[in-house]
């Protein structure tokens, strides 16, 4: 990869004190946070489209235009902008900024081709903002993602800009031939950064509140936490007043019935805000707002909440986190940041380098082999993938292999996505010395004093346990033409309240109907696996792993031959897996090796030299 650097002038703390344009068709990394990067895109009188990662964003960059300084009128597109307002906007202004979601970039250009003379891929600069977010989003919003790799391909001027570029290693295929260009600060303020390690992370941020709230801390806090669920949670436990505390995240208003939106999380007194509204004593944000955009409090200081039972809370230090430090843009906090995180401690069983060898080790093969088949002549290649489709694609691990122009192709970037993932939730997060070492390697200054918040009350379960059996038969009550039970409250809410915290539930009444869970003993394992066997849709090696997986077997599962044999030879059972003489096949430990690379061990158990396998990861093509 071919790579420049860009000495940035010295004294200076923006880039447009020492250019009026971003450099174009690379990947530009910008060098820091808050240096200005989108002002130059937007204030230069070039015709743009910002491609930015969320709405938060957008209407953050738009609420700061036109300025004294400068006329430019940034317009936003997202939900509820009509078409008629952007042709409106695109006749009254003749220098047109854009800021488009990745999601909204596709509608805008099909717009501008269908509905005006512009030709959009050469008249206007695309810049994609916060480009590393394209890798990191890249599983749950693929075809977003896809649409701006495809589209940005076709401009005369594209940027890729981030603060925080991901692993040269990690980088998006459409993206590895472009040149990086990457500016060099000579005026970088070191960050210091306290770890908090705890037990109970809810525990320490409501501490941190009462304090505040009661005059004990100074300034005002800033929590950066990637679940609505924790912030009503601490909202909850802290009795906070509405006028004390803004939340900013998604308002996620397009659910599927039963579905809890995000202000009915929070409760509708606690109105979702945005990055615009006036900061308050208490501030949280979600990963809406965790990139791109400005916040403007002198007295803010910065928490981020990394909660080990929520994994989408766990986050990448050399991106997300760097982020989030630029975040509060005028702080006399800035140079300092609290990380509150519990130390996982699990699968040590499987370290991060032998994740990683084993996944490029498969990926190499499995590469190898797409080669030899999309090798073939044009009539051999077709017939060989007609035949694997016709037989269900058994074989394939349909999540990383696609047919592609009667070709199979496998996606590397979900591969890259596996490991970084694992690096997250099962490494850095492991112990605090990891962690240290990865901040240390992101240019931060952990600070020696650890405060340890290890609670000695039991943590409060939010969820009662109650016995499947009894939940299906008072759903099956409540569904019914004519209850059996007169209940307090809306039927209907309770209806949809188990369907939202128990949707087993729900879809085994639709799926088996009562006779039959009741046949299961209302068995949880039997249902799932009966539920399973009934898919058409899935080869049976992906049935096989999906029964493992809902017995909770991950990457770096271990058990005895003797429990992983019991194990398989329920699975067969259920699904009726049958050998070549009619009869239940019979499971051997070794048949894990079909569908996962494995490794096989000899720990002493009780005493006694014991054979057991580990579950690496599973394989791209079962075998």
């Amino acid at each position: 990869m071919d790579e420049r650097t860009i000495q940035a002038k010295k004294n200076c703390a923006y880039l447009n004190e020492f250019m009026t344009e971003l450099p174009v068709n690379c990947l530009f990394d910008k060098g820091k946070t808050g240096c200005g990067g989108t002002t130059i895109a937007i204030e230069n009188d070039k015709d743009t489209i910002i491609a930015m990662p969320y709405v938060n964003v957008i209407k953050n960059k738009v609420a700061q235009y036109p300025t004294e300084k400068c006329s430019n009128v940034l317009f936003g597109i997202h939900d509820g902008v009509t078409e008629e307002q952007i042709i409106d906007y695109i006749k009254n202004n003749q220098i047109k900024k854009f800021a488009v979601t990745y999601d909204s970039l596709d509608r805008l250009i099909n717009l501008l081709n269908e509905k005006t003379t512009i030709n959009v891929y050469q008249d206007f600069f695309l810049l994609v903002d916060e480009w590393h977010i394209l890798f990191n989003s890249y599983a749950f919003r693929n075809k977003a993602v896809k649409r701006v790799l495809h589209h940005a391909k076709e401009f005369k001027e594209v940027t890729y800009m981030t603060a925080t570029p991901i692993e040269d290693e990690f980088i998006l295929t459409e993206l590895k031939d472009l040149p990086v260009k990457e500016v060099i600060w000579d005026n970088v303020t070191t960050v210091d950064i306290k770890p908090i390690a705890t037990n109970q992370p809810i525990t320490a941020v409501s501490k941190l509140i009462k304090g505040c709230i009661e005059g004990k801390v100074f300034g005002n806090l800033h929590f950066f936490v990637n679940s609505v669920e924790f912030i009503a949670d601490a909202i909850k436990k802290t009795g906070l007043k509405p006028e004390q505390v803004r939340v900013v995240c998604s308002k996620n208003e397009k659910l599927g019935k039963g579905k809890k939106s995000n202000q009915k999380k929070l409760g509708d007194d606690y109105i979702i805000e945005d990055t615009t509204t006036q900061s308050k004593k208490i501030n949280f944000y979600t990963s809406t707002s965790f990139e791109g955009c400005d916040i403007y409090d002198e007295d803010g200081k910065t928490y981020i909440v990394s909660d080990k039972t929520k994994s989408h809370t766990l986050l990448d230090i050399s991106t997300l986190i760097i982020q989030i430090c630029g975040r509060i843009r005028n702080s006399r906090y800035k140079t300092g940041i609290g990380h509150i995180f519990g130390e996982t401690r699990y699968n040590k069983s499987i370290s991060y380098e032998e994740f990683k060898e084993s996944t490029q080790r498969q990926l190499a093969e499995t590469k190898d082999w797409l080669n030899e088949i999309n090798r073939m002549n044009d009539d051999n290649r077709k017939k060989t993938i007609n035949l694997i489709e016709r037989n269900n694609k058994s074989g394939l691990n349909e999540m990383y292999i696609h047919k592609e122009n009667d070709r199979l192709e496998i996606d590397e970037n979900l591969i890259n996505l596996d490991i970084v993932n694992f690096k997250i939730t099962n490494h850095l997060y492991q112990n605090r010395i990891t962690l240290t070492d990865e901040y240390s390697k992101y240019g931060f200054k952990p600070m020696q004093a650890v405060e340890k918040i290890y609670t000695d009350e039991l943590a409060q379960n939010p969820k009662a346990k109650i016995l499947f059996k009894d939940l299906f038969e008072e759903y099956v009550s409540i569904v019914g033409e004519s209850p059996d039970y007169f209940y307090f409250g809306n039927i209907d809410d309770r209806k949809s309240l188990i369907e939202e915290l128990k949707p087993l539930v729900k879809e085994a009444h639709q799926k088996l109907g009562v006779q039959k869970v009741r046949e299961l003993n209302h068995n949880v394992t039997n249902i799932k696996r009966t539920i399973c066997n009934m898919r058409t849709d899935i080869s049976l090696d992906a049935k096989i792993v999906d029964c493992l997986k809902e017995k909770g077997v991950t990457e770096g599962t271990t058990g005895t031959v003797k429990k992983w044999k019991e194990e398989l030879q329920d699975i067969y059972t259920a699904l009726g897996i049958k050998d070549s003489y009619g009869k239940i096949k019979k499971a051997k430990a070794t048949d894990l090796e079909n569908w996962f690379e494995v490794k096989k061990t000899t720990p002493k158990i009780k005493g006694k030299t014991t054979d057991c396998y580990t579950i690496i990861r599973s394989k791209l093509i079962y075998k």
